[in-house]
């Protein structure tokens, strides 16, 4: 026998000799497994994609366009002309818009090796290709509500006021920066505006802290703000969704993001850098204007529009003819058993424009379920308790409030939808059918597609010298659109609610 085949068997009688003297135990590892199937955990809620109609376009080109023949009645003569006069002809305004193609989409892949390693338990390109879309259809629903490609107005300097307490601000100068962020910007970190800032002077105490706020950027869902001692070295210092902040004390390095309910799903990416915080330029637009998005439902409710009808940054054309109103952190507050801002400043101004009611109010969880304390916590509501069969002992508690009464337009009952890709603080009156004579708008948002959702199949590839280079099996999910609103003028926007 041969040494090297003699210290084999010595081993695995060894092995056996163990296994007779110690039995078979937990530690043993003699143990099947319980493998059950392959779970997903990813939320899928895109109820504004749901709602735009998606079609088809006949013909390619680089714009979307369609006229519309524009509001003119303050500018009509006065239809009163005496015996034997001819009438006054009336005054027309046609405009030209355009809104701009741009594709979107996200790619996946699996590998060979993966496929061999899951033999028997699931098909890793078959995931791969579900789990795409999923991600495909949650950013169609943000990029239609978010997406902006041209750049915020620069936010004024921030308006600073001191306080003796709540902080540990010591005597010292503070500088507080600011920029304003987009939708497309709240989810993927593309940029920010143009940054401006202001300072302070505390000359005595310890504990003192600041309020800085800024007058409403339109068409921004949130604000980043920054801190220095100088002005010229920034560190990032929160992100909120008004347009004011609190700041209690000095930094010397960027705080970390903010995260929870304040800030649902915000960004962990700053232009495709992960786990990085926004940056300050007081110089130039920060990114703010991303090149590679078309323009959503909020861009079009802000941009001014120019010649060709193309959305532009707000002050620079002419201007949006949506409703815009800011509540500068204030929250929403109860009278007459309605919420006063929405009537106000939404369903009043709405029917003094269009004369007409909006389909629906579009505002976060976070907007809904404050609107649902607001009205159902007031004494002057009425709460019906909902008992089963045990009365008492079984009382369900809550409740929502689904519909808000338009007293201006009559009556109208508008419905609250909660999206998930509208960030907190921006609550938006949507319409979907203008009822205006000859009006002749089948969709009055649309998602013009030369291409609508395809999977494009790049076959078996290779990297070399790559973890994950191959052989593998790429694909990509894309689409090619443009955001169409026919009828900005019958929508409103209430932003930085608090």
């Amino acid at each position: 026998m041969s040494g090297s085949l003699a210290s084999v068997t010595e081993e695995t009688l060894s092995a056996i000799a163990k296994a007779q003297t110690t039995g078979v135990v937990v530690s043993s590892g003699v143990y099947s497994y319980d493998l059950s199937g392959l779970v997903s955990l990813i939320p899928v809620h895109t109820p504004f994609r749901d709602i735009v109609a998606r079609v088809k376009s006949p013909n390619g080109n680089l714009f979307a366009t369609w006229r519309a023949i524009m509001d003119a009645t303050a500018a009509q003569p006065d239809p009163s002309m005496g015996w034997e006069y001819a009438a006054n002809e009336v005054v027309f305004k046609e405009q030209d818009f355009q809104a701009k193609y741009m594709p979107t989409g996200l790619a996946g892949m699996a590998t060979q090796d993966a496929y061999d390693l899951a033999t028997g338990y699931a098909d890793p390109y078959a995931i791969s290709t579900f789990q795409t879309l999923n991600q495909v259809l949650i950013g169609d629903d943000r990029k239609l509500l978010g997406g902006q490609s041209f750049a915020l107005a620069r936010p004024a300097a921030p308006t600073i006021v001191q306080a003796a307490t709540g902080g540990t601000i010591g005597t010292t100068t503070v500088y507080v920066g600011v920029a304003a962020r987009t939708g497309s910007g709240y989810y993927y970190g593309s940029g920010n505006s143009q940054g401006n800032s202001n300072s302070t002077v505390f000359a005595s105490g310890a504990t003192n802290s600041l309020t800085a706020s800024t007058p409403a950027v339109r068409g921004a869902v949130c604000y980043d703000w920054f801190q220095s001692a100088n002005g010229t070295t920034w560190f990032y210092y929160t992100t909120t969704t008004v347009n004011t902040v609190s700041m209690n004390k000095i930094i010397a390095s960027n705080q970390a993001l903010p995260s929870g309910p304040a800030v649902p799903d915000l960004t962990s990416n700053w232009k495709g850098a992960a786990s990085t915080v926004p940056t300050f330029n007081a110089a130039a637009d920060n990114g703010s204007a991303n090149a590679a998005d078309y323009d959503g439902f909020m861009a079009s409710l802000s941009g001014d529009y120019n010649g060709n009808g193309q959305w532009v940054t707000p002050g620079t054309g002419t201007a949006n003819p949506s409703v815009f109103k800011s509540l500068d952190g204030a929250a929403l507050t109860l009278s007459g058993g309605s919420v006063q801002e929405i009537e106000t400043h939404i369903f009043l101004n709405l029917w003094n424009i269009i004369k007409a009611s909006p389909t629906a109010l579009m505002m976060n969880a976070a907007q809904a379920q404050s609107i649902a304390n607001l009205v159902l916590g007031s004494s002057s509501a009425t709460t019906y308790l909902n008992t089963d069969k045990q009365g008492r002992l079984n009382v369900t508690a809550g409740g929502r409030v689904g519909e808000i009464v338009n007293a201006p337009a009559g009556g109208v009952t508008v419905p609250i939808e909660v999206h998930t890709s509208l960030p907190p603080g921006t609550i938006i009156a949507r319409t979907d059918r203008v009822p205006f004579p000859e009006a002749d708008i089948q969709n009055v948002l649309e998602y013009r597609n030369l291409r609508d959702c395809a999977q494009f199949d790049y076959g078996i590839s290779r990297i070399p010298n790559q973890s994950g280079g191959g052989p593998r099996r790429e694909f990509e999910i894309r689409s090619v659109g443009a955001f169409v609103n026919r009828a900005p003028v019958a929508m409103a926007t209430l932003s930085n609610v608090g």
